[in-house]
């Protein structure tokens, strides 16, 4: 089925995750144009991001003031520091936490098209650390778990995927199963909780990759298991697909 058909589905079916699905549609449209343009001129330029990012979120012009500024930015290094990002938008510690939240969701989410078409290039960014993404230098937060009981990294940033440590936590990286508790969802998806570090990281078999075809809207679909792990003082140390990490 279309990702798109299945979207919308889904969001008659479960009415409370509506506006993170329909965020999730509007993500997808925005990689999938620079995706094409990558393929088509063998570059991603920043001016075409710009506009490919403010026609999927439908942004007023007053909603893109230093957008554009930042976007060149990214286009020279995606991996630089959050705090250089905010100086380019001139953002300042008087922001509240929401509205800090929804800046950093936006400069996540613009990242995103950089940091693929440095995937595509093969290109690692930094030393390896076996708790973070190769690529992008992103924590670890959602694994897939495969026919043969294997684990890989799925990178909610980059998209990146490789093997991991099947068994333990793949953030402070004991491999000590006592320690792991274990939350699952109507669609057999894991959240798995590291009573050591207080980190936690989903994940899904096989088969249900097979039923959704798409990591990250696997992700979203268990966001009220992100709910309860927050709720019991545990941390998502990456965020998803749509830009979320914490949550409530």
């Amino acid at each position: 089925m279309d990702l798109y058909r299945l979207i919308e589905e889904l969001k008659k079916e479960r009415n409370y995750l509506e506006s993170p699905l329909e965020l999730y549609k509007k993500v997808k449209r925005f990689e999938e144009a620079c995706e094409r343009a990558l393929e088509e001129k063998g570059e991603l330029p920043p001016g075409l991001v710009f506009q490919e990012f403010v026609k999927a979120f439908e942004l007023k012009p007053e909603e893109t003031e230093g957008l554009q500024e930042l976007v060149g930015v990214l286009a020279d290094d995606p991996t630089v520091e959050e705090e250089v990002l905010l100086e380019v938008l001139g953002k300042d510690a008087l922001l509240g936490d929401v509205q800090l939240q929804e800046v950093k969701r936006v400069l996540f989410l613009l990242r995103k098209p950089f940091l693929l078409a440095r995937r595509k290039r093969q290109r690692q960014v930094k030393q390896l650390d076996p708790a973070k993404c190769p690529v992008c230098d992103q924590y670890i937060s959602l694994t897939l778990i495969d026919l043969d009981n294997r684990r890989h990294m799925v990178c909610t940033l980059c998209g990146h995927r490789e093997e991991v440590t099947r068994i333990g936590c793949s953030y402070c990286l004991h491999k000590n199963p006592e320690k792991i508790k274990i939350l699952v969802d109507e669609d057999e998806i894991r959240v798995e909780l590291c009573e050591l570090c207080k980190t936690y990281i989903k994940s899904f078999k096989d088969e249900v990759y097979r039923k959704y075809k798409d990591p990250n809207l696997i992700d979203i679909l268990s966001l009220p298991l992100d709910v309860v792990a927050q709720q019991r003082g545990f941390i998502r140390r990456s965020p998803n697909a749509i830009g979320v990490r914490e949550i409530g």
